[in-house]
C-alpha cells in the first residue's frame, strides 16, 4: 500500500527525532511501507487466529485440522513442516498429525508451545545444544535410567522424535545444567555512528 506524502514526512519526522538522522523521500517510502506491511501481517494473524477461537465456541470443539491450502506450519512439539490439513490447532498451538496422535494416545501431554518452553519439556536436539550432553552420553545415560524420553512414533511405528519431560528428569538437570544461553547484541553501525556524533 502506497504512503501518501505527508504520512511520509511524517515518518521522516519520528525518524529525526528517535534517531537523529534525516531521511530522504525514497528511504522514508521504503521504511514507511515495510512498516505498514508488518503491521498489516500482523493483524491479518489476529484476525485469523480470532477467527479460529470463534470456530471453537460456535462448533463446541477443543481443536481442528487447518484447510489443506494453509501452511505450512511448523509443528510446537516436534518442528517439523506441513500443510494445513496435516497440523491440528487448539490455543495451545499447532501440532502436527503423528504429534496429535501421540497426544491423543497420552504418550505426552498436551503440550503448549512457546519460545522458552524449558520449564514442562525439553526437545531431544536441546539435550545436545542446551546441555552439552552427546547423543550416545544420553543414550548411555537412557539405559542408566538417568534420562526419560518419551519416543513419538509414526503411524508406521518409527520414532521422529523424544520429548524429555522436565519432571520426570529432575535427577539429568541437577547432574546437566542448562548452558547458559549466548546474548546476541544487534548493532546497527549507521544509527550508532550518528548517536556518537550527536555527543
Amino acid at each position: 500500500m502506497p504512503l501518501s506524502d505527508k504520512a511520509i514526512q511524517e515518518y521522516k519526522d519520528i525518524f529525526k527525532k528517535k534517531y537523529g538522522k534525516d531521511l530522504s523521500d525514497a528511504e522514508a517510502k521504503e521504511q514507511g511501507e515495510n512498516l505498514l506491511g508488518f503491521f498489516e501481517l500482523l493483524f491479518k494473524m489476529a484476525e485469523k487466529e480470532y477467527l479460529r477461537k470463534q470456530r471453537l465456541k460456535r462448533e463446541k470443539i477443543k481443536g481442528f485440522f487447518l484447510d489443506a491450502d494453509e501452511g505450512a506450519y511448523s509443528c510446537g512439539i516436534c518442528g517439523e513442516n506441513y500443510p494445513g490439513n496435516n497440523i491440528w490447532w487448539n490455543p495451545k498451538g499447532l501440532k502436527c498429525r503423528d504429534c496429535w496422535r501421540n497426544i491423543k494416545n497420552r504418550v505426552i501431554p498436551d503440550l503448549k508451545y512457546k519460545h522458552d518452553h524449558n520449564e514442562v519439556w525439553i526437545q531431544d536436539w536441546q539435550i545436545k545444544y542446551d546441555y552439552g550432553v552427546h547423543p550416545s552420553t544420553a543414550r548411555k545415560l537412557s539405559r542408566e535410567g538417568l534420562l526419560h524420553g518419551r519416543d513419538l512414533k509414526r503411524e508406521n511405528g518409527m520414532t521422529y522424535c523424544t520429548i524429555y519431560l522436565v519432571k520426570e528428569n529432575k535427577g539429568f538437570l541437577k547432574k546437566y545444567p542448562k548452558k547458559p544461553a549466548i546474548k546476541v547484541k544487534f548493532v546497527n553501525p549507521e544509527i550508532n555512528k550518528t548517536m556518537q556524533q550527536k555527543t
